[in-house]
């Protein structure tokens, strides 16, 4: 029978060593999941969801209701981009995107007990991340992804197996795979050293 994505992030995790971590991220995109809370609950107890929607109409309306939602299902909640956001509805973490990359080691001095995760997209970096501070990266993209479409064009865009697996070999923190994810393309991910899988679509 074929395996579901939270089976495989599930198995991903548990080769890769990093216990009490959540084996499956899921970030939210209004564009390709207009209904967040679907998704939310049909996540498995302890996995993790990333507020993005930048530009939503609502935004902080939208982090409150999730950020609930999330809370009663014991899922750890973060926001995208804004410190601010997050510390306001008392999100259990932030994410910074690359070019936020700057801020990682003040925003987790000032911030202690938040959880910071950062997307990289090259082991420059990941290694950056990793030595200020950074509790979990997100490596992408790994495959082509309907996110960024000439992916699909230029295989150079993407890190591929074996550029996501440099990165898991150096880093001590948990590495999370995403870009093009679902159920096809993850089970390629065993022996990469991931501590599971982020994703936008794909999911059930």
């Amino acid at each position: 029978m074929k395996k579901t994505l939270p089976e495989i992030a599930d198995e991903l995790n548990r080769q890769s060593g990093h216990k009490n971590m959540p084996s499956l991220i899921f970030i939210t995109d209004q564009s390709a999941q207009p209904y967040p809370e679907q998704i939310i609950d049909k996540l498995p107890e302890y996995a993790m969801v990333i507020l993005r929607d930048y530009d939503h109409e609502n935004r902080v309306e939208l982090a409150e209701a999730l950020a609930y939602m999330c809370k009663q299902k014991n899922i750890k909640f973060l926001v995208a981009g804004d410190i601010f956001l997050a510390l306001r509805i008392k999100a259990d973490g932030i994410h910074l995107p690359q070019f936020m990359i700057s801020k990682l080691s003040t925003i987790k001095k000032e911030n202690t007990d938040l959880i910071v995760s950062v997307s990289c997209h090259d082991i420059e970096s990941a290694n950056f991340a990793q030595q200020n501070g950074a509790d979990l990266i997100l490596v992408a993209p790994v495959f082509a992804t309907k996110s960024h479409m000439n992916t699909f064009e230029d295989a150079n865009l993407t890190l591929g197996i074996e550029g996501l697996k440099r990165i898991c070999d150096r880093s001590k923190i948990p590495v999370y795979a995403l870009g093009g994810i679902n159920a096809e393309t993850a089970v390629s991910l065993e022996c990469t050293g991931v501590a599971g899988i982020a994703a936008i679509r794909g999911f059930f």
